[in-house]
């Protein structure tokens, strides 16, 4: 993706007279959530943070394109990993820390005036979402524009988690939960660049691409991706690992997929999605402005 990290063309690069001008002009804030977490032994644990920034890098340049200015916080990571907590390396914060603390955060971004901001999370735990939710329900208590902004991938897994997990939608409605459509483009090239058939949630085919193609430099280069075999065999065997605290028993390693199908061009799905956000947050913001 270009950068030499994660902080790269966010506000952690700007000045602080260049955040104070972009407040007075109103300017829309991206905001990256996601955890750090086990993404079985060839993934970094950042893989969903990478992806979070990915998306919101990629929105940007496609709200640029159209002449709209939007910024990227710094990405949060500090998140919930309550299924995965088993594995080292995956650092498990409890909801209401969570949900304390990022509200804290985006407190500081609306006093300086980015009051307009869009969370787009990569990361399905539903305690997570939880947060998440309370979150955005205390700042538009306090009348901060807080938005989930939910698209691709992740968000059919996030708003299918959350109803089986609590057995109810994300509770939130209105200008509080932006969902962006999946174009036909898209849907074409999921078809074409997808070989998995079987469950693909975590270190599988679809995140293994991600870090293939735009974060190749943290792809562990003495794993061979084709000894890793598919896990599991049926989604059941994950429902109930994960509801009986046992992923660890049921994938050794930490992935739910199949990581060998991985290819840079399934990676590219990431672009159109993005382009798909872009797009539907252009279309919100000028019915408002």
């Amino acid at each position: 993706m270009g950068g030499y990290s994660i902080f790269a063309g966010t506000l952690a690069d700007m000045t602080w007279p260049e955040v104070e001008a972009a407040g007075t002009r109103n300017t829309p804030l991206l905001v990256p959530v996601a955890v750090i977490e086990q993404h079985s032994r060839h993934l970094p644990l950042a893989t969903d943070t990478y992806g979070a920034y990915l998306l919101c890098s990629l929105i940007r340049k496609g709200l640029a394109e159209r002449g709209r200015e939007v910024l990227i916080a710094p990405p949060y990571y500090f998140g919930v990993n309550a299924t995965t907590s088993m594995f080292p390396g995956s650092l498990n914060i409890s909801p209401e820390t969570m949900a304390m603390v990022l509200t804290e955060i985006l407190e500081n971004y609306a006093r300086w005036g980015l009051r307009r901001q869009f969370i787009v999370n990569h990361h399905g735990d539903p305690a997570h979402n939880r947060a998440i939710v309370e979150t955005i329900s205390t700042l538009r208590d306090g009348g901060v524009e807080a938005t989930y902004f939910l698209g691709g991938m992740i968000a059919g897994f996030v708003e299918t988690a959350y109803q089986v997990a609590f057995r109810r939608p994300l509770p939130l409605t209105g200008d509080a939960v932006l969902r962006a459509p999946e174009s036909a483009a898209t849907a074409e090239a999921l078809a074409r660049f997808t070989r998995s058939t079987g469950l693909d949630i975590h270190a599988g085919e679809r995140e293994t691409s991600l870090i293939m193609r735009w974060f190749p430099d943290t792809l562990a280069a003495d794993v061979d991706l084709t000894e890793l075999e598919r896990v599991p065999e049926t989604a059941r065997q994950f429902q109930e690992a994960e509801a009986s605290g046992g992923w660890r028993a049921l994938s050794p390693w930490g992935h739910i997929g199949d990581p060998a199908l991985a290819t840079p061009e399934n990676g590219d799905l990431y672009a159109f999605e993005a382009a798909d956000m872009a797009e539907a947050l252009a279309a919100f913001l000028d019915a408002r402005d």
